[in-house]
């Protein structure tokens, strides 16, 4: 109840939806629709449907918009000042967070990039191409920082990617700007855990300069190919000095070579396939103390993933080829998902676990869903929520 009622309370005074003295939905009734519709991933028409059913069944006074009100209420939100109260909106939730004890010891956060499947005719400068996956060839693509350690997996930032920023130099400053917004909120990070997907060296360059750690799956090119034989062949220069570029556009960085476990039934057909390498700006030395440790906290980086599988169940479907409305939707998942960590957090103090010894959550994503719902149809008629620090 203390978290419904924050929440609500946060969005109310952050979130601020257009709205006239003559309206027969107020603010509150959007946001709740968005949340419904949020919680239930459902589409506008027939998601609000169902909680007007809801609202009957619970004998509450019917305050669902119709779809069509909804994103016409959404729509209205101008983009840069929609952008900036979600912004605010997960920042204050992050802050809660902070006061609680989140980030008190240092975290590993990993950033990466996801496609949301895109089915319109209309393509913008949002709409990026790709291999054909799920009926389509377009998606939408959005930079993720996200904290991968368990019981403090929050998402930090989310910002939308446009086609005209997937090559390497854009990339790198999406990465810086990831990187600035952990900085502001003042979270130590102790490694930034990246796939090869970026491995070049504007981003390489742009992590060195950020003065943060990180680790990153290097691509088997060919010099990262010969320096893995050498390793198999000598047994020696299990961490090297490497480079990618060359003369004054040349990047340093130490290569960290691992033998990988062989995968059961799995017919090794090359010595390669047993290998594989990471970049990192650890210090030779300090790369060597902790070189067996490396894969192992390389390894923590699938908590993006596991995270990406989850968010379906926070955003509100949409077939609206509206890149606002799609903003919000989005942004406002952000929002949610991170008050079940929140939540969770909260539930494993209450229990008396640390957070650090967390393997398996307390409140599942379908059971929050389930009673944040329930709470937001039985307690809507209790007037605004009470202010809570």
């Amino acid at each position: 109840m203390w978290l419904f009622t924050f929440s609500l309370n946060l969005a109310q005074k952050t979130l601020k939806i257009p709205t006239m003295y003559n309206c027969t939905y107020t603010q509150r009734d959007i946001l709740s629709a968005l949340t419904f519709l949020s919680l239930e991933s459902e589409y506008a028409e027939g998601g609000l449907k169902k909680q007007s059913k809801r609202f009957r069944r619970a004998h509450k006074p019917n305050k669902a918009p119709n779809g069509d009100t909804l994103l016409l209420r959404l729509k209205q939100i101008n983009r840069q000042k929609a952008k900036r109260m979600l912004n605010t909106l997960n920042r204050q939730i992050l802050q809660t967070a902070k006061l609680k004890g989140a980030f008190r010891k240092m975290v590993d956060v990993a950033i990466d990039l996801t496609f949301i499947p895109y089915y319109g005719k209309k393509i913008t400068q949002y709409v990026v191409g790709g291999e054909r996956k799920k009926g389509t060839s377009y998606f939408h693509c959005w930079a993720t920082l996200r904290i991968v350690t368990l019981g403090r997996r929050f998402t930090i930032k989310a910002r939308p990617v446009k086609r005209s920023e997937l090559d390497s130099d854009e990339m790198a400053k999406i990465v810086t700007e990831l990187l600035s917004e952990a900085r502001s909120l003042h979270i130590h990070i102790r490694f930034v855990l990246l796939d090869k997907g970026f491995y070049n060296k504007a981003v390489i360059r742009a992590l060195q300069a950020s003065g943060y750690k990180f680790l990153m799956a290097a691509k088997r090119n060919k010099d990262e190919k010969e320096a893995i034989l050498d390793y198999f062949k000598t047994g020696k220069g299990q961490v090297r000095l490497f480079s990618l570029g060359e003369g004054d556009d040349k990047v340093r960085f130490r290569l960290s070579i691992h033998r990988f476990k062989k995968r059961k039934r799995r017919r090794v057909r090359n010595i390669l396939e047993l290998y594989g390498a990471f970049a990192t700006n650890l210090g030779f030395k300090e790369a060597l103390r902790v070189w067996e440790r490396l894969p192992q906290d390389y390894r923590g980086r699938w908590g993006i993933e596991t995270g990406y599988r989850v968010d379906g169940g926070f955003r509100a479907k949409t077939t609206s080829t509206d890149e606002k409305l799609r903003f919000i939707y989005y942004q406002y998942m952000v929002f949610l998902e991170n008050l079940w960590t929140l939540h969770n957090m909260r539930e494993s103090k209450r229990q008396g676990v640390c957070l650090d010894k967390v393997k398996t959550l307390s409140v599942t994503a379908k059971e929050f869903c389930e009673d944040f719902v329930h709470l937001l149809v039985t307690s809507y008629d209790r007037g605004p929520p009470w202010l809570t620090t």
